[in-house]
């Protein structure tokens, strides 16, 4: 068994990066378009407001949109480095919040669902803390004590606070397909499964590991990159309509770009 290459920050590595970024050059223009289109309309709407129902889901579907665009930008700097593997995660990540972004853009009341996820991921770790002796858990157990912990469950039991549900959230926006093909197979990248592996080695012929390879990869960095751009339009869509905005014949132009990718 051999290693190949010697890392991404060696010059070997920097200099094979180099070259893919020179293959998807064309892609990564495209999704920087869809990226400043998207970040134009963050800038141009105003969301002073937050009263009533509609206007605190504006400015969470803002502050949601911000944190696609920060996804999409680090999948960006991934995609120049030849991180193949840590580009799929980032999909998953994104997928995840796009998920979420569909929601709150159609749906006001889930605002409040969303919000209240927090209630459920606050009382699971005060009880993983409340069983552990490890002083990781110290400052947390100082201050979750009977009266707290029981406060929290009653506040959970009056509000049917649930835990969030990423499969869920894509049903209610008719992605569950997408939730299926692509975010699931993202999830090996994000949890290291053996099938995350298969990027990293070379078999010779009776299936034992040949190589591990330690350089830049090309991989699928351009189909993630694309799906990241046509849903970051779709995310565009989506929030000028919450505000009453039809941004369709910009996003049009750079979907038909996408579209005429040959890979």
């Amino acid at each position: 068994m051999k290693i190949v290459g010697d890392g991404f920050l060696s010059a070997r590595g920097i200099a094979e990066a180099r070259c893919i970024n020179k293959e998807i050059s064309a892609i990564i223009d495209l999704v920087q378009g869809a990226i400043k289109l998207c970040d134009n309309s963050l800038l141009q709407i105003d969301t002073n407001a937050q009263e009533t129902d509609i206007e605190k889901q504006k400015i969470i579907s803002s502050v949601m949109l911000a944190r696609l665009l920060e996804i999409s930008e680090s999948i960006v700097l991934l995609a120049n480095g030849g991180f193949n593997t840590e580009v799929t995660a980032g999909l998953r990540n994104f997928l995840e919040a796009y998920f979420i972004f569909g929601n709150l853009c159609s749906n006001a009341e889930f605002v409040t669902e969303y919000f209240k996820t927090d209630l459920k991921a606050r009382q699971k770790i005060i009880n993983v803390a409340a069983q552990s002796k490890n002083e990781i858990y110290e400052k947390v157990n100082l201050y979750a004590t009977e009266n707290v912990r029981s406060e929290l469950k009653s506040e959970i039991e009056q509000l049917d606070a649930t835990e969030a549900n990423c499969y869920e959230y894509a049903k209610r926006i008719e992605c569950t397909e997408t939730y299926n093909v692509l975010y699931r197979i993202a999830s090996a990248a994000t949890h290291s499964t053996p099938r995350s592996l298969e990027a990293y080695v070379a078999e010779d012929e009776a299936g034992d590991v040949a190589e591990i390879r330690r350089i830049p990869q090309l991989g699928k960095i351009p189909d993630n990159l694309i799906t990241v751009g046509l849903f970051l339009l779709n995310s565009c869509e989506g929030y000028n309509k919450l505000f009453g905005n039809d941004i369709s014949v910009k996003t049009n132009q750079l979907r038909i770009a996408f579209e005429a990718i040959n890979l």
